[in-house]
């Protein structure tokens, strides 16, 4: 038996449209199933935890990265398979993972078998892809409270209307017990490439490595930091003066009351320990499409 999620509010709704297409290939591929009851999410997530704890062989996530980050807190470490299904908004997760995007292929994907990948877990909460702060905690914010657009172009929308905001602060962190200072507009700890609607914000970030990515801009004013963002889609922001990519297992910020967020969710404050855990959780639909993977 598979159990199977679906965020019926993915792109505005368009997850409940498209329940009855991921019903149809699973009963087409003779597969039984169950949906994971629930009315609210937190009664979603609850009962999601029951089913992992008694030993659910496969759960299918068709959603963002939002319901990826809810499911996840169950599933990591656990024997349990997780399958995606990608009707989110900015689905940067499976778009780093090439995890296919039409629903049938999707579905075929989330049905094979699993390939161990990263996480990253952050105090006492997994991570799937990217956890930020500074400006890009900022365009998370804004991006959530907007109605349009819809699409991953949410983000680009939102990044453009917070750069009246921009500023920089001074942080204390150690990556693996060495100690940094910096003054930095922009953070992200990455263990796959993708945030924010499919910027590049860690090209290198690989999620089979056993190593968390880090990407640091350092002081920038709004006109510089525009003139490179579309630079970030491609990932060549990277060769930027003002940006700084450092790795490493454990990453400590020891600066207080920054607002943290990942996987598109507000996770709560620093300081925090960030550890990149390796081989975490057992992924469906990834097998073959990495250029890093095996």
């Amino acid at each position: 038996m598979i159990h199977l999620l679906i965020n019926q509010l993915a792109r505005r709704g368009k997850g409940a449209k498209a329940a009855s297409l991921i019903f149809r290939y699973l009963e087409e591929s003779d597969v039984d199933y169950a949906l994971v009851p629930g009315e609210t999410l937190e009664e979603v997530k609850h009962n999601l935890q029951q089913l992992v704890d008694q030993g659910a062989e496969r759960i299918i996530v068709a959603g963002g990265d939002g319901i990826i980050h809810h499911a996840i807190q169950s599933i990591a470490t656990t024997e349990t398979v997780l399958g995606i299904i990608p009707i989110g908004t900015g689905n940067d997760f499976c778009r780093a993972l090439a995890i296919p995007k039409g629903i049938e292929k999707a579905v075929t994907a989330s049905l094979e078998e699993p390939i161990s990948i990263d996480l990253l877990k952050v105090n006492d909460r997994w991570v799937a892809s990217v956890m930020t702060f500074g400006f890009s905690s900022d365009v998370n914010v804004r991006a959530e409270g907007m109605r349009w657009p819809t699409g991953p172009s949410r983000y680009t929308v939102s990044t453009l209307a917070s750069l009246r905001s921009l500023s920089s602060q001074f942080v204390n962190f150690s990556i693996d017990d060495i100690p940094f200072e910096r003054e930095i507009s922009l953070w992200n700890i990455a263990n796959t490439s993708d945030f924010g609607g499919g910027m590049k914000i860690a090209p290198t970030a690989n999620p089979f490595d056993g190593i968390a990515n880090l990407t640091l801009v350092s002081k920038v004013g709004p006109f510089e930091l525009l003139r490179f963002f579309r630079r970030v889609f491609s990932g060549s922001h990277m060769s930027h003066p003002k940006v700084e990519g450092l790795d490493g297992k454990r990453i400590v910020i020891e600066t207080a009351g920054l607002g943290l967020w990942a996987d598109g969710e507000f996770i709560g404050e620093s300081p925090a320990v960030i550890d990149l855990v390796p081989e975490a959780i057992r992924l469906a639909g990834c097998r073959d499409n990495l250029k890093y993977g095996n």
